[in-house]
Formats: structure tokens, sequence, C-alpha cells
């Protein structure tokens, strides 16, 4: 008989899923469930080749805080905040399910089966995590969903002129989202005028980093919970866009002006105790130069999801207790 292993396994090591979460199918699935999935997908592979292996990089950065899923650790010590912290809303219920088999495809192909794979996770009345790939996948991913829909956009590409197929665009064109169900944080980029001004008349919200920092956590948990009771779906696009400059060697187009993991962070937090359905994460490409800007920034990335993965966990649990 071999010993146990009571280290952490090498990174890449095991069964690589997101945190060590536990492997599952959609039969697995409850309405408390945190479901991971990867979307290995961008629309270029030519000329913006990178993106695709970001879902696969998250998953490898992960493994370093596989420590917040083991039932193993029920109260482990952040010696920063100096506090104990309860991990056992995230024993059992995050869970990774896999990539979606998008490899060889294109569009419409491709959305079909992005759509019909977020559309049964949700058929579960579980909350999802869609590890990205490029902003493409925002569309189908948005399309798959029920109902009425509101959009917390974070970066990403607006809009404009050279833009036409900006996933935002796409929603608002095809009226699967209205503008007053849309709250967009766009620092990294100056949005086409024309757009910005129709948009903000139509009822939606552009905010510029200096303006998004002035919100304090509270105002922004609300606005998300009051955006979320509004519609029938949320779904928050968080992409690497939205980072300031120190953060750019993860992402495809360098851009001044961002957010940085600090004021991230605390965001992701307060929106994850609001009503949401998916958080969807692209704009990473792990094949950039600059290695260990790259290496950190995703362990910053993970740091700041963890933020949100504990508030959503709460959220649900809370709903859980007041059903009973």
């Amino acid at each position: 008989m071999s010993a146990l292993r009571t280290a952490p396994l090498p990174r890449m090591a095991g069964d690589l899923t997101f945190m060590r979460a536990k492997r599952a199918t959609l039969d697995d699935l409850r309405a408390d469930s945190l479901a991971v999935i990867g979307i290995p997908f961008e629309r270029d592979t030519i000329a913006a080749s990178g993106c695709r292996f970001g879902p696969r990089a998250l998953r490898e950065t992960s493994v370093y805080f596989g420590w917040h899923v083991n039932a193993q650790f029920s109260h482990p010590v952040d010696i920063d905040a100096r506090k104990q912290i309860s991990t056992s809303s995230i024993h059992d219920r995050l869970v990774d399910l896999g990539d979606v088999a998008i490899a060889g495809h294109l569009p419409p192909a491709a959305n079909t089966m992005i759509q019909s794979a977020i559309g049964e996770i949700h058929a579960c009345g579980a909350s999802t995590i869609i590890l990205g790939g490029d902003d493409s996948i925002v569309a189908p991913a948005a399309t798959a969903c029920e109902g009425s829909l509101g959009l917390l956009q974070f970066g990403g590409t607006l809009p404009s002129v050279d833009k036409e197929d900006a996933p935002l665009g796409q929603l608002l064109a095809s009226k699967r989202l209205r503008p007053s169900n849309a709250v967009v944080v766009a620092p990294a980029q100056n949005p086409d005028t024309n757009f910005a001004d129709e948009f903000e008349n139509a009822g939606g919200r552009l905010l510029t980093a200096r303006k998004f920092r002035r919100l304090p956590a509270a105002k922004l948990t609300g606005l998300a919970r009051n955006l979320g009771n509004s519609v029938d779906t949320l779904l928050l696009h968080f992409d690497i866009s939205v980072f300031s400059a120190a953060l750019h060697g993860m992402t495809q187009t360098p851009r001044f002006g961002g957010l940085t993991i600090r004021d991230m962070q605390p965001a992701l937090t307060a929106i994850g105790q609001a009503p949401v359905a998916g958080l969807i994460v692209t704009g990473l490409n792990p094949t950039k130069n600059g290695l260990s800007v790259v290496k950190t920034g995703q362990r910053l990335i993970v740091t700041a999801l963890l933020g949100y993965i504990y508030g959503r966990l709460g959220l649900l649990s809370s709903l859980q207790r007041e059903d009973i």
C-alpha cells in the first residue's frame, strides 16, 4: 500500500480542474452549484493566436489555490487579513465540467455548441464561471440564457466603426439586450462617440475607471442586485483588457488607463453577492511575451475570482436557507 500524499500535488499532476474542484457532469449539478466550464475558442487563430489557451492556463494557475476546495482545510488563515476563512461553502459546490469540445469548429457551428452547453447548465439551475477564449464567446453564451438579459461588462471591445462584431453590439443589435439593462466599465479604450451617446441616451451606463473607483462596494452590490432583480438572467463579462498597463503582458491589445487587481477584487466580491447567473472571463493570452508578468497576473486574476466565488456561494447558501 502506497503512502497517502499530504502535500499539495505538483501543478501539472493529477486531473487538472479549476482549484482542484471535483470533476462533474450535468447530472451532478444542483441549484446551489457553481459550475466551471472552459470555452477554448478565439475568432482568429492566426492574428490572435493564444486566447484559446486561456482556460487551461487559468486552471493551471488555480491549482495553487486548491486548498480552498479541500475539505481537510476547513478553517485556513488568511495571513494578510489575519483571520480565519470558512471554506465550507465551496466544498462539493464548486465543480468543473471540463471544456466544450470546440476545437476545429468555426461559427456558426461553434456558436451553436456554446449555446447548447451553457443552456444545459442553466437549465439545471446552476451558476457558471466560463473560462474563455476571446470575447467572441460572449454573444452565443448570452443567447443561451432564457428571458430578459442583463449585462455587467468590464473591458472588452465596444461597438465602433472598426469593431462591428463586438459582443455588446451584437446583443444590442439583435434586441437580446436592452441598453437600460447594461452597465459597461470601459477604462481601457475611448468608445466611439456616436455609440457612447446613443447607448447612454437609451438608458445604458458607461463608466470610466475614475467613475468606477468612486463607487463604494455597497453601492456596487446594490447596482448589481437592482439590475439582477429587473431581468431574468444577469451575466458578468470580465475581460482582461480592463486592467492597467502594469498587467498588459496578459492581454492581446495593450491599453492604458485601466483598473488594478486591488480595484477588481472587491468589485467582484460585491457583484458576487448579486443574483449573477454567469461570469465570463475572456481575453487572457498566456502565450504573450513576458512570462513572469503573465504568470503573476494569472495568480492575481484567480485571487480576484476567489472574491466572486465566495460572494456568489454565500448568496446561494442564504437563498437555500430561505427556501427551507
